[in-house]
């Protein structure tokens, strides 16, 4: 099974999207998800200017497509999350930048958050406004998944009811390794993906420690909570080729490790994932 390993642009800090591209392939892989949008949040801050928004003008967006093509680059997913979806203002911005996604990058897949309500009424909204990004990103061939974040995502249990509420056929899981140890005391990601396995579409390759609401996000392979072995073998079993997305988010209070610190976090992410079949 050939499969699809990729690295989430974040990954490469406030260096950028563009220096992304460049260095990826130095890295060992030819994939990356792409941010639509800055970071701000662990530590890890990514300023707006460094990536390609959903403001892109036309000649930007068509720049960054050529830089994708001159350095044989493939997008395995536009990142179009961060609105907050409970707002008909997050709502629209969030659709938007599918609607971008698609036109500059035909990507057949996006990752978004799902909200965090407060209470029933809110998740009936949430619940409303994924079924409309589920109707947009349809219109275009693509799949929303969505992330391991508090609330409607946070473990298999949430999981399974948000998905059986929901019921979109365009809209499925991104599973984080990372996330769901960092959200949950004492969970077993494997275990977990085990019971979520079948609605999978995209996987945030993040290690940790661990730790409950412990900011740990080192090189895949340092962490030590997560059996890449077992979760390859656990989505093998469902046909699942990836895209599979290292994202590396740093480790808190650490300083800043810079862009060939965070380049070589990346090259050995990827030896890692080889040397556990990721092939």
């Amino acid at each position: 099974m050939q499969r699809i390993l990729s690295c989430f642009t974040n990954c490469y800090g406030a260096a950028g999207v563009w220096t992304a591209v460049e260095r990826i392939r130095d890295a060992g892989i030819d994939h990356l998800e792409l941010a639509l949008r800055g970071h701000n949040f662990g530590g890890l801050v990514i300023p707006d200017s460094v990536v390609v928004t959903e403001k892109a003008d036309d000649a930007t967006a068509q720049s960054f497509r050529d830089h994708l093509a001159k350095h044989e680059v493939k997008v395995s997913g536009c990142n179009v999350g961060g609105a907050d979806i409970r707002t008909r203002e997050g709502l629209e911005l969030t659709q938007r930048r599918i609607q971008f996604a698609g036109h500059w990058f035909a990507v057949p897949l996006v990752i978004s958050g799902a909200g965090q309500p407060a209470d029933a009424a809110e998740r009936k909204t949430v619940i409303d406004h994924l079924r409309q990004i589920g109707d947009t990103a349809g219109e275009l061939g693509i799949t929303v998944a969505l992330e391991t974040h508090k609330g409607p995502t946070q473990n298999a249990e949430a999981m399974l009811a948000l998905m059986d509420e929901l019921d979109h056929p365009q809209v499925r899981l991104n599973f984080d390794t990372g996330n769901i140890g960092y959200y949950n005391d004492g969970v077993n990601p494997a275990d977990e993906l085990e019971k979520v396995k079948h609605l999978v579409r995209n996987v945030h390759v993040k290690d940790s420690r661990g730790g409950f609401e412990d900011w740990y996000f080192p090189a895949v392979g340092d962490g030590g909570a997560v059996d890449f072995t077992r979760i390859r073998e656990i989505l093998d079993g469902v046909g699942f080729a990836g895209p599979y997305t290292i994202e590396i988010e740093g480790i808190k209070d650490e300083p800043e490790p810079g862009l060939e610190g965070r380049h070589e976090r990346v090259a050995r992410s990827v030896a890692h994932l080889r040397a556990c079949g990721y092939h």
